[in-house]
């Protein structure tokens, strides 16, 4: 086909209020006005509006101030950088005076651009944590149990109740028990109910401040004098508590008043107690079990300067509360008449409550949680109802994580309520493959309650609530809550393609559903941390959120799981499963960090877990027994969920494992090698590089087919094998003589042998989706994508899915984010949105569409650590195309269309296209 290029118009926006490039959105570790800071050489961001095509920051100042006064009168007390000469907006170190804890800190930047110096920018605060034990002022970690007794009677309790759910009931009736049957039919002494913790104390001056350090886990909720303190839920996040523990900071200024206090605490048991049974075992295998238990300092500063700590000390008070069993696979009961009005107000006689207990230190660092917490980020009411004979069914439109907030009227006191939570529906309860997921609720009686979860969220669309009496309810006294990690969106994505916008949204759901201070596999059976999930995950999920900060601690949850020898298991936080017999899993810990130096030019995981890296290297590279030969990896997980896989959720039959982990893994050593090169490690980058070749060099021997021209498993296969095959495409391991060729089976497969289908699983369709429109064929892929017969994602699309299946049939999980790499396509592919690999962090951009045939328009957008990104193109006639966007201040993009290629600077652009 004949193709021209007709013409280029760079339109440039004219000024309306002001030339100059102005800073804004300013952040400190990748978070706004944080609290609790501990690291001690934080980062500064902004980003800059300027109303001027092609503005370039020349230099900018940044100034901390330790008070209100100094920063309004341009003192940087604490830190003055003087006018630096640099265009970086971003990763900027913090070097003045050492950092005090509890401190509060405020923070503004001014720049400069070619011609002016802008305004100072709005003011920024941050406050510090404690950044040592004696930080905490004698704080102790307290608990209700006397820890000796509590273990007793804890490991009695697990005796009777594992043994009741893992061998004694058949599966089908243990699974449909509601709560009240399961945890009170076989043990007649209950659990220990949360416990509620109180402590009185006076203030008796004018407050400046006030700030409260705690940690609670599994989970807290802090009150002070009756108010729940912050909108967070399940907090802290979950991490191996032997090595890691999250505090959170919360400023309490506006709650402490004059006179006489309460500080209140309700624990959960969270992942660090859990009782119930779970499918990996990890309720008695993890090292971590423990009661629920509480460590926290309040600093009260005066307006004289003086201060006043509370701590958690063996002078608290503690009881029993209305949450009665609470666990995070299979739910909690609250039972309302068991409410203590008052219990963290003053006023309450709390004479007969316990003195609580001395607790042991879980074993972990108490960490600042320097990340976006859980948080209820949306409200609605389900779109149906209907009522049975084993209850009132209620379907909320979309598979989702959360829970809901069910409104009671004039329910009898004692009167029990179950709610059942589950991704479908069968004629005896909301059914959910291997986890019980319910909310028991007992009634006060009288009025109006209502019956919300606490400390356990579900993954579900459908709900069902039975009660004794038949209580009904209309849509409007349900109400349906997401909960998740509160990240910030960052990417749009839309088409005139349906089937393409649909795919968009059960992609970009099923990561948003699975983001829970972790990146899960599936928010209801299981909940664990998948590192193969997370390393097919997290990259798309960057380019739809805000995931810096919580892939930081992520990050460190993949190192503290670590062994001695340097194995990383295949589960974080976990107990060591798996470590050291995956490298395929295990190379998360290399290409997270990796992602996050590509999207935010973030190093500074590499300098902290360089030697940890390395160390995985050797392990892998010793269990391997890689110094004696050129070989493959041994590998237990393999291309999951592929068709070829009967039950289609499984690692799928071809023995590809070997291959798959021996090409990620040479992958992950081109990538340590380049970072070695950025750190100036030429040691490291020597050996590394090495490595690499002497990867590829045992590829080539045992997994390439020189009759066939194809790479192939080591184990007999009688077909091609498109994983190994687009992964030696996309990994650049094919020598150049064979690319063409390959590339040709790779596309008649597709084509001719599948019918329009990619015959792969999770890392099939990661890397097809990025190496064949990157290579011309995006009209293929678009065309695989929408295909409606099974399998494919139009299929799914077809058949109802709102977020994404484990695999290619609704036959298990139906909320799995890790074939949600195809969302890459869209934003990468069809509008071209690119970071420059060899200049990370989208200060330099690369703007490469694919026009579709079939389609109208696409366009996004991403909102960048520098600014937001817009993109896209619609169709003027046939053969004819306009691409458009906006570049932010401070960069510039490259812009590559058909015979035709030029860097532009910021602003609005637009080209017009023949094809």
């Amino acid at each position: 086909m004949h193709k021209s290029f007709l013409g280029c118009l760079l339109l440039l926006v004219g000024f309306i209020g002001f030339a100059q490039v102005e800073p804004y959105d300013l952040k400190l570790e990748y978070l706004n006005n944080p609290e609790g800071i501990d690291v001690k050489k934080p980062r500064f961001f902004w980003k800059l509006k300027s109303d001027e095509s092609g503005q370039y920051q020349r230099a900018y100042q940044v100034i901390v101030a330790t008070s209100k006064y100094n920063i309004e009168n341009n003192i940087g007390d604490a830190f003055n950088s003087k006018k630096v000469r640099s265009s970086n907006t971003t990763q900027i170190i913090y070097k003045g005076k050492p950092l005090q804890p509890a401190s509060q800190y405020y923070w503004k930047v001014k720049v400069w651009d070619k011609n002016n110096t802008s305004s100072w920018s709005e003011t920024a605060t941050f406050s510090t944590g404690l950044f040592s034990v004696e930080d905490w002022k004698g704080a102790q970690w307290i608990a209700w149990r006397n820890q000796e007794e509590w273990e007793t009677e804890w490991w009695r309790k697990k005796k009777v109740e594992s043994g009741a759910t893992e061998f004694q009931l058949p599966s089908y009736f243990g699974a449909h028990l509601n709560m009240f049957e399961r945890y009170h039919f076989f043990d007649d002494k209950k659990h220990d109910p949360a416990p509620l913790l109180r402590k009185g104390f006076d203030v008796q001056k004018k407050v400046k401040r006030a700030k409260a350090y705690i940690s609670g886990i599994g989970y807290y909720e802090l009150y002070i004098n009756g108010k729940k303190i912050g909108n967070s839920v399940l907090d802290p996040g979950w991490t191996d508590y032997r090595k890691t523990i999250l505090y959170a900071t919360h400023d309490i200024t506006n709650d402490v008043k004059n006179g006489a206090n309460v500080a209140g605490v309700m624990l959960g048991r969270g992942f660090y107690g859990m009782m119930a049974y779970d499918h990996w075992g990890f309720y008695k295998k993890n090292g971590w079990i423990g009661q629920p238990k509480l460590i926290c300092r309040i600093k009260v500063e005066y307006e004289d300067g003086t201060t006043k700590d509370i701590v958690s000390d063996l002078s608290w008070k503690v009881t029993g509360g209305p949450v009665v069993y609470d666990g995070p696979h299979m739910g909690e009961i609250y039972d309302a008449t068991k409410e203590i009005e008052g219990w963290s107000d003053v006023g309450l006689d709390d004479s007969n409550w316990d003195n609580v207990n001395p607790a042991p230190h879980p074993g972990g660092e108490l960490v600042s949680q320097m990340c976006e917490p859980i948080r209820v980020t949306k409200t609605f009411h389900p779109i149906a109802t209907k009522n049975s004979s084993r209850g009132q069914w209620f379907d909320v439109g979309t598979n989702m994580s959360g829970w809901v907030r069910l409104r009671i009227k004039n329910a009898k006191k004692g009167q029990r309520i179950t709610i059942y939570f589950g991704e479908n529906k069968d004629p005896i309860t909301v059914s959910q493959p291997g986890g019980l997921q319910q909310m028991a609720y007992v009634c006060k009686g009288g009025g109006v309650e209502y019956a919300e979860c606490r400390f356990s969220y579900k993954g579900f669309r459908y709900i069902k609530v039975k009660s004794f009496r038949k209580l009904k309810f209309s849509l409007e006294d349900v109400e349906v809550r997401y909960v998740h990690s509160d990240v910030l969106r960052v990417g749009h994505f839309e088409s005139s393609d349906k089937t393409i916008n649909a795919v968009h949204e059960i992609c970009r759901k099923s990561l948003i559903f699975n983001l829970h201070s972790i990146p899960t596999d599936c928010p209801h059976r299981e909940k664990n941390g998948w590192l193969g999930d997370a390393v097919t995950g997290m990259e798309f999920g960057m380019a739809n959120y805000d995931l810096a900060a919580l892939m930081t601690k992520f990050t460190r949850d993949i190192f503290d799981g670590q062994d001695d020898l340097g194995g990383i298991p295949a589960i974080v936080p976990a107990n060591n499963y798996g470590a050291g017999k995956s490298t395929l899993w295990s190379s998360a810990g290399v290409h997270i960090p990796w992602y996050m130096y590509q999207y935010y030019n973030d190093t500074r995981l590499f300098d902290l877990y360089w030697e940890n890296m390395i160390l995985w290297v050797k392990r892998s590279w010793e269990y391997n027994n890689m110094e004696e030969k050129d070989g493959m990896f041994k590998e237990r997980f393999n291309d999951w969920v592929t068709p070829y896989d009967a039950t289609y959720r499984g690692g799928g039959k071809p023995g590809g494992n070997e291959v798959i982990a021996s090409m990620n893994f040479y992958l992950a050593l081109k990538r340590l090698a380049h970072i070695a090169e950025k750190l100036g490690k030429s040691k490291d980058e020597k050996r590394l590089n090495t490595q690499a070749e002497r990867m590829h060099k045992g590829i080539q021997k045992y997994a390439f087919d020189e009759e066939k021209l194809e790479y192939v498993g080591l184990k007999p296969f009688n077909e091609f094998l498109p994983v190994v095959n687009i992964l030696a495409l996309n990994y650049d391991i094919v020598p150049e003589k064979y690319r063409a060729q390959l590339e040709k089976k790779m596309v008649d497969n597709i084509v001719k042998d599948k019918g329009y289908h990619l015959w792969g699983g999770v890392f099939t369709v990661h890397s097809a989706y990025e190496y064949l429109p990157k290579n011309g064929y995006s009209d293929l892929m678009h065309k695989v994508m929408v295909n409606e017969e099974w399998p494919s994602f139009g299929w799914m699309i077809k058949n109802g899915a709102t977020t994404l299946p484990e695999g290619y049939k609704f036959t298990a999980s139906n909320m799995h984010h890790f074939m949600g790499a195809v969302d890459n396509f869209f934003y990468r592919h069809l509008v071209g949105i690119n970071v420059n690999p060899s200049k990370p962090g989208f200060q330099d951009i690369i703007l490469k569409p694919n026009f579709i045939k079939a389609m109208d328009f696409a366009r996004a957008s991403y909102n960048s650590i520098h600014g937001e990104i817009k993109a896209g193109w619609k169709k003027i006639n046939d053969n004819t195309y306009e691409y458009f966007g906006v570049i932010p201040p401070n960069c510039e993009a490259k812009v590559i269309l058909p015979f035709k290629t030029e860097t532009i600077k910021s602003g609005t652009f637009k080209y017009l296209v023949n094809l």
